[in-house]
């Protein structure tokens, strides 16, 4: 018996869907049943057979970038520092448009850093293609990186304006003759 796809070489089984021959190529097995890469881009894509990616992808590998098809693997169920620090601006590196919601009062500044945090890998998996899980955890470091030097830069900075400033106030009072202290 030959694939009903590839007529040249040997088939190692039989869809379930179709009763198609497929070779090892072809076939794909999902909870220990096999089916051919036509039948699963039609299941998982709603009936549309132009999926992006060979069906043995879709069902048991890497799903990012598949929106909210994508299973995201339980390894990124964690807490992302770059989300919370950067918010909106690793938002747009990770094509997660909900980051953008900073941007609205109160619930900006103070809910959305924290979602961002608690989905941010969520929607970061689901929102772009990434090579694999270990390219997306190097990829959510570096962020997490930039935004915690970014986070002392700005601490820095801040303190130093702070103290400059308190430092003028009391030369301009002691100026005029005012002891502050």
């Amino acid at each position: 018996m030959y694939c009903y796809h590839h007529p040249d070489r040997d088939a190692v089984g039989t869809c379930i869907a179709c009763n198609q021959a497929v070779c090892p190529e072809c076939k794909v097995e999902y909870d220990g049943k096999v089916y051919c890469n036509s039948c699963v881009q039609r299941m998982v894509s709603g009936g549309d057979t132009m999926a992006p990616q060979p069906a043995s992808v879709l069902m048991t590998g890497n799903t990012s970038g598949m929106g909210s098809r994508a299973s995201v693997p339980r390894e990124l169920g964690e807490w992302n520092w770059g989300a919370f620090l950067l918010t909106w601006i690793w938002g747009i590196g990770n094509n997660v448009w909900w980051s953008f919601f900073v941007f609205i009062p109160y619930l900006g500044v103070l809910v959305m850093p924290w979602v961002l945090a608690f989905k941010g890998n969520q929607w970061a998996w689901q929102s772009r293609r990434w090579d694999s899980v270990e390219h997306f955890k190097r990829v959510q470091h570096t962020w997490a990186m930039w935004g915690l030097g970014v986070t002392i830069a700005v601490t820095v900075l801040l303190t130093v304006i702070l103290l400059l400033g308190l430092g003028l106030i009391v030369w301009g009072l002691q100026q005029s003759g005012i002891q502050p202290f």
